[in-house]
């Protein structure tokens, strides 16, 4: 494949001014977006000096989410390990066993179940906010933007909160991991993901026998008669770390572009109907999944660059959602934006299963935040040093009630 390089003398020294996109290299979160903006440019389908091809525009990255061709399982050699816990996850199946998987986990999400888990979610927050008393100089990652998501997915899936510092540590884990390459994700080595695991296969037995199903885990027996307990087990662990590390994110990133855009924030409280926008807004902008793979059923031709067959590929999601070809002045926040749907969750059949769940938690977030908050100020930041998930360390905000 033929792509223009910002200098053949980096590639020799092994370091390229690109590679903070890369796997376990990442360096600094200030500088992802004008890596994406700049390889857009030059090389919107890049392979890189590590082997790995990365797309960047909204129309490529689009519709290889779609494409039948580029398949959702690593290659066989990447699997190393067959007791890994991460093989048995949603995202890595497709065809009959994808849809079988997807079916049985979907059940709360679809029909009256969003309306069922909404007071439920509303309830936390508030019980949340009315215990902290969050105001004046405050940093709130821990005290409510990471905190809400792991409270809610505890108590829809009926974890105890004593073990919700447990799931935390985990998550952190599991984020760190798959950032590091799937080399590591996949080894054989031991990981969180298997602990997580085996901690849900044990905790589903447990409901089982009870006969009590949370909100998440209503259609629990036929869940586990479908997939066995260790796969489904399994699978409750991934929507455990999915279900509230992406909407700890987008929470925390929809606040830091609030504080910082105080046109926005008076828009916001004139007129809480755009709270939904918010959410919109900041899942094009800061995209919590920053990156989505895929792999080559068979040699493809995408966006004229021949691709080889299991070559690793890496849809850049949080560039697509930033391409001005697609977006009038991508980079500014703006909630009177409209236009074509950002990728943030996915799409096509693999769509992530938590949409409805993680846009409702954030626009419940917003309206409890508007009710709480006059003003929200910027005081200080810290993103997370990972190329995969998009998110804030730490956010120090100034809170007027």
């Amino acid at each position: 494949m033929h792509t223009e390089s910002p200098s053949n003398a980096l590639f020799k020294s092994g370091r390229h001014p690109w590679q903070g996109i890369r796997a376990g290299a990442f360096e600094g979160a200030a500088d992802t977006y004008a890596i994406h903006d700049e390889m857009r440019r030059r090389a919107p389908v890049w392979q890189a000096p590590w082997g790995d091809v990365y797309l960047t525009g909204y129309d490529l990255v689009s519709s290889s989410l779609a494409n039948r061709k580029l398949s959702h399982v690593p290659p066989a050699d990447v699997m190393a390990d067959p007791q890994s816990a991460i093989r048995d996850w949603l995202i890595y199946q497709e065809g009959s066993a994808h849809a079988a998987l997807r079916q049985a986990l979907q059940q709360p999400f679809v029909g009256k179940g969003m309306p069922a888990l909404r007071p439920i979610v509303a309830e936390t927050i508030e019980d949340l906010m009315g215990d902290s008393g969050l105001s004046g100089t405050t940093e709130v990652v821990a005290a409510f933007t990471r905190a809400v998501p792991e409270r809610v997915i505890c108590r829809l899936l009926g974890v105890p909160d004593q073990d919700m510092p447990m799931i935390r540590a985990w998550s952190g884990s599991i984020r760190t991991l798959l950032d590091t390459g799937f080399d590591d994700a996949f080894g054989s080595g031991a990981n969180h993901a298997n602990d997580m695991s085996d901690y849900f296969v044990e905790h589903l037995r447990h409901l089982l026998a009870a006969g009590r199903m949370p909100p998440l885990l209503t259609g629990l027996a036929g869940l586990v008669k479908a997939l066995g307990l260790t796969v489904a087990g399994r699978n409750i662990a991934f929507l455990a770390f999915a279900g509230h590390e992406t909407t700890v994110h987008l929470i925390g990133n929809m606040l830091f572009h609030l504080a910082h855009q105080p046109s926005q924030w008076a828009a916001l409280r004139a007129d809480r109907r755009l709270a939904a926008s918010a959410v919109a807004e900041t899942l094009r902008l800061e995209s919590p999944v920053q990156k989505i793979c895929r792999w080559p059923l068979e040699p493809v031709i995408i966006g004229g660059q021949e691709i080889e067959k299991n070559r690793l590929m890496v849809l850049l999601v949080g560039a697509a959602n930033r391409d001005p070809a697609q977006f009038a002045d991508a980079s500014r926040f703006d909630l009177g934006r409209a236009g074509r749907q950002n990728l943030a969750f996915g799409r096509g059949a693999h769509v992530c299963i938590g949409r409805a769940l993680a846009e409702m938690e954030g626009v419940a977030v917003l309206e409890a935040v508007l009710t709480h908050w006059k003003t929200v100020e910027p005081v200080a930041a810290r993103w997370m040093d990972n190329s995969s998930i998009r998110g804030l360390d730490a956010l120090t905000l100034r809170l007027t009630a």
